[in-house]
C-alpha cells in the first residue's frame, strides 16, 4: 500500500483532523452538501461507492458504505475520503467495518495524496503464478509476474540478478491465452531479503495492447468474484 498515498500535513496532525472531522459533522447535520465518497484499493483495482454518514461520536465516524465498500475497508483497514469540502483528499483507518450491515467506523483522519490516481495506465494483482522471462544477449531470467498494465509489470526473482536500471530486452508473459513477447526496459529494483521486485516498462504493439487488455479485465471479474465470495461465504 505504500505507493498507493502519500500524507499530507496542512497546520499540524492534530488541527488538520479537527477540520476533517468538522467537515464531516457539517455534512452530517445537513449545514454542507452531502457529496461523500468512499474510495479503496482492492488488489489494485479502484473500489469506490458513495457514502452516508449515519453517526459521529467525538473523532469516531459511523458511516452507510455499499457492501463490497464494506468488505474491502474490513481487509484492508484502511479508506480514502472524497468530497468537494475538503482541501484535499482524507485517509482515514477503519476501527471496524460490519459487512451485513454495511457499516464502517472510521477514526485517525489525515490528508493525503491519491498517487494511484496519477497512474496512467489501469494495474491489476497477480496471485496465480504467471512465469516472465527477460532476455537480452548477455541477460536471461525468470520471475514470476507480481502485477501489469498496458504500459509495464513488474516481476520477482530469488536470483541474484546483475542488471543496471534502464537495460531494455524482451520480456516474454506466459497468459493463459499464451506467450506475450514484448520490449521491456528496466525503471526500477526493489531488494528483498528471499527475493527482489524488478519493475519495467513495455512497449506494446496495439496486439500485445488489446491481449494485455484482456487479461487485465479476465483478473478484474475474477477479483470481483472473489469480493463477492467473501460477501456470501465471509
Amino acid at each position: 500500500m505504500k505507493d498507493i498515498y502519500h500524507l499530507l500535513t496542512v497546520n499540524d496532525v492534530h488541527k488538520d483532523e479537527k477540520a476533517i472531522v468538522d467537515v464531516l459533522k457539517g455534512i452530517f447535520t445537513g449545514e454542507l452538501k452531502n457529496d461523500l465518497r468512499i474510495l479503496n484499493y482492492y488488489k489494485e483495482i479502484p473500489v469506490s461507492y458513495d457514502a452516508t454518514i449515519s453517526h459521529i461520536d467525538d473523532d469516531l465516524v459511523e458511516m452507510q458504505v455499499h457492501q463490497h465498500q464494506a468488505v474491502v475497508m474490513f481487509v484492508e483497514k484502511i479508506a480514502f475520503l472524497k468530497s468537494n469540502h475538503f482541501p484535499h483528499d482524507v485517509l482515514a483507518k477503519v476501527y471496524k467495518a460490519n459487512i451485513n450491515k454495511c457499516i464502517g467506523l472510521l477514526h485517525n483522519f489525515s490528508y493525503t495524496q491519491i498517487r494511484a490516481e496519477r497512474r496512467r495506465f489501469v494495474r491489476v494483482q497477480i496471485v496465480d503464478p504467471v512465469k516472465v522471462n527477460f532476455r537480452r544477449i548477455d541477460k536471461n531470467f525468470d520471475g514470476h509476474l507480481i502485477d501489469i498494465s498496458i504500459g509495464g509489470l513488474s516481476l520477482a526473482t530469488s536470483e541474484q540478478i546483475d542488471i543496471a536500471v534502464d537495460t531494455a530486452g524482451i520480456l516474454t508473459v506466459e497468459i493463459p491465452n499464451g506467450k506475450l513477447e514484448m520490449p521491456g526496459r528496466l525503471l526500477k529494483i526493489i531488494p528483498g531479503e528471499s527475493s527482489s521486485i524488478y519493475i519495467f516498462e513495455i512497449e506494446a504493439s496495439s496486439r500485445i495492447e488489446a491481449a494485455v487488455s484482456q487479461f487485465i479485465f479476465q483478473k478484474q471479474v475474477e477479483i470481483i468474484r472473489e469480493l463477492k465470495d467473501q460477501l456470501v461465504y465471509g
